[in-house]
């Protein structure tokens, strides 16, 4: 039940939803003639979706968890590189092979890590979680794969943590990985950039010395010009949505006392 609030709850609270309630309150209220409310809460959805989509608000909103963790010019050498979950899409017909998905630049960090001989055994995160993706298959599993077939990175240097459903698992079963294996938990951590803030935080408070190796930067992606950027458009709300994503579970996780 823990983990369905944790994935519910945000997508509730998303300006989508959020804009989708207020839409459908409208017209309630519209049927039975509560015209002040109608236009109070009709305004409020426009100025949700208009803001949410804006570019201005989404680039400012990525900025501020981007610019925590910028990417440094060289890596120190560590015990392992570990890659966080959520870069794959499961094979399923007509897809035979697993594929990328946007945050993909993930899988390419760590084997290009792994290449330059910085740590001697790449960990996979991620497990599956059917309810909200719709694949069984999961993602420390497929991380592997591809990283066996397309980068030659052998099956003995691949440490699997599958059973992980969020940030903080990928962390504490990590944790117990390396204790169990007697590893030291020197680690070069890799995900998105506006994921890191929260990854870094997670893996520290398990004891692990955090070198962080972020990747799929956003903010620089697509210039802002004039006039362009005062218009609403649907990158900018899909960045918004997962800028307060990150947000969100950033205060929930310190709220629950995991930060």
């Amino acid at each position: 039940m823990g983990l369905f609030l944790s994935k519910l709850i945000p997508a509730l609270l998303s300006p989508v939803s959020l804009v989708c309630l207020f839409c459908l309150a409208a017209g309630i209220l519209a049927l039975i003639r509560r015209a002040i409310l109608v236009a109070v809460l009709t305004l409020l959805a426009a100025l949700i979706l208009y803001t949410s989509a804006s570019p201005i608000v989404s680039r400012a909103l990525i900025c501020g968890l981007e610019k925590q963790y910028p990417e440094p010019e060289s890596y120190e050498k560590a015990s392992a590189v570990v890659l966080l979950g959520g870069a794959m899409i499961a094979p399923a017909l007509p897809r035979r092979h697993p594929e990328l998905n946007e945050c993909g630049d993930r899988l390419l960090q760590a084997a290009r890590l792994w290449q330059q001989g910085l740590a001697p055994v790449v960990v996979t995160t991620g497990g599956s979680v059917p309810f909200l993706t719709g694949q069984s298959e999961d993602d420390a599993s497929m991380y592997a794969r591809v990283l066996s077939e397309l980068f030659a990175v052998p099956d003995s240097a691949i440490l699997r943590v599958s059973r992980s459903q969020n940030t903080y698992e990928d962390a504490l079963y990590t944790m117990q990985l390396f204790e169990k294996r007697g590893m030291k938990k020197d680690i070069l951590l890799v995900t998105s950039a506006t994921h890191m803030p929260r990854a870094a935080q997670l893996f520290r408070k398990q004891g692990f010395i955090v070198h962080p190796a972020p990747t799929d930067f956003r903010a620089g992606e697509k210039p802002l010009t004039q006039p362009f950027r005062f218009f609403p458009v649907e990158w900018a709300l899909n960045e918004t949505v997962n800028a307060l994503h990150e947000y969100m579970g950033l205060a929930a996780y310190k709220l629950m006392g995991r930060l």
